[in-house]
């Protein structure tokens, strides 16, 4: 007796193997390597430009409150520790109010960012018993009618040259900064490029230009006699009021001010260039004529112009649709079918009546698309042709049947009852 083999199992665990599309957490992470790498990079460059930004040499310098290198933060807390009373401002109108009292003042400025125009700077002469202006630009002092001019860098170490008791006991200055030269004013510390400090002394007040504003730096507030004239000019008097101009200080300017100067003559010369020209056409043309116009355009004019608009654009198709319509609006109303019969009904009874195929009339009425201009004229005359055959055909079923009519047998008369007597 032979063994039957048993059937095999069907590869359902297999089948389901190979249908399962859920991702492993593998796969998952390996899609997502690359983008996460990429924000990764993406977040770590922002961040990176953000601390450069942040960290700029002109946008952090001198700052009252700020630890980095380029920071004036050093010298101020040494002149607060001897009782000096600083006060750091942003603003024009808060340096003002600062400098406000009896007792003498410093004012210190300095403007790295350029956001003083020269107005501001010269509201500033006068503020204070002595102003330290920090590396101030040439309109600046200019406003301020000094005459200094800055130069070149400071890239060398400059001893003291001048009869200042101040420049005595810094010895040597050896910082980062502008050098100036000046005819009425003091210079000291003078190299080949000019000098890093001008005094400017006119009576009870004072104006000393440094242009080694790096001497009041954090980084730099060490070297020689840096720290020494950085004191000695701060800490003249006892109240000192530091100010770094910020954005509020900025003006908005005017609309008058953005108009550049040609706009308002070239308005006023095309105004009246506008008005001479109105008045000149205006004599030459003479006075408004009213006229009666037609009301009615001419039906043949109207079919005319179409035409010629179809003609222009060989719009075949188009213009071969238009008589198309007017045949079957007349083939409709010559069969009495009404218009609100459709194309297929109109089909089958011209058809009836003059007995050609309903292929051959819908291929006619509505499916065959002239390919040429002598096409569309053959067209056209299929369609008058079909217009006048299904007309003539109609006026003779009409004759037929009033033909009929007459001559059908009449009703025979009926006996009157006699009138008189019938006697024989």
């Amino acid at each position: 007796m032979s063994q039957v083999a048993p059937a095999p199992a069907p590869p359902a665990a297999e089948s389901l193997a190979t249908v399962v599309t859920t991702p492993t957490v593998r796969r998952v992470v390996r899609r997502s390597l690359y983008w996460g790498v990429a924000v990764a990079g993406l977040l770590g460059f922002g961040v990176l430009m953000v601390l450069l930004n942040g960290s700029g040499r002109e946008l952090a310098r001198w700052g009252a409150d700020e630890a980095a290198p380029v920071g004036s933060r050093a010298v101020l807390e040494v002149l607060r520790a001897e009782g000096i009373d600083v006060i750091a401002v942003g603003t024009l109108e808060d340096a003002r109010g600062a400098l406000a009292g009896d007792s003498p003042a410093t004012l210190a400025v300095g403007d790295p960012r350029l956001l003083l125009d020269a107005e501001r700077w010269g509201e500033l002469d006068g503020l204070a018993a002595h102003l330290v202006l920090l590396e101030p630009p040439l309109y600046g002092l200019d406003a301020l009618g000094l005459d200094a001019i800055p130069g070149d860098p400071l890239e060398e170490r400059l001893d003291a040259d001048c009869d200042l008791p101040l420049a005595d006991r810094t010895g040597a200055v050896d910082a980062d900064g502008v050098a100036y030269t000046s005819d009425d004013g003091l210079e000291c510390f003078t190299g080949d490029a000019g000098a890093a400090l001008v005094r400017y002394d006119t009576g009870a007040d004072a104006v000393s230009v440094l242009g080694a504003g790096g001497a009041v730096q954090n980084d730099q507030i060490t070297q020689a006699g840096n720290a020494a004239l950085a004191l000695g000019l701060l800490g003249e008097h006892p109240r000192l009021v530091w100010y770094l101009p910020t954005p509020a200080d900025l003006t908005a300017p005017t609309l008058d001010e953005l108009t550049p100067g040609w706009v308002n003559p070239v308005a006023w010369l095309l105004l009246a260039t506008g008005l001479a020209a109105a008045v000149w056409r205006g004599r030459r043309l003479g006075p408004v004529v009213v006229e009666q116009l037609p009301v009615t355009v001419k039906t043949t004019e109207t079919m005319e112009g179409r035409a010629r608009l179809y003609a222009r654009d060989g719009a075949r198709l188009r213009a071969l649709d238009a008589l198309r319509v007017g045949t079957l609006r007349r083939l409709a109303d010559g069969l009495a079918l009404g218009r609100a019969s459709g194309v297929d009904d109109i089909v089958r009874a011209v058809a009836a009546i003059t007995g050609r195929s309903t292929d051959a009339l819908r291929r006619l009425l509505v499916d065959r698309e002239p390919a040429t201009d002598r096409e569309l004229v053959a067209l056209s005359d299929r369609l008058l042709e079909l217009e006048r055959e299904v007309l003539r055909r109609v006026a003779l079923d009409d004759t037929a049947n009033a033909a009929g009519a007459a001559a059908a047998p009449s009703d025979p008369p009926r006996p009157q009852p006699p009138t008189g007597r019938m006697d024989p």
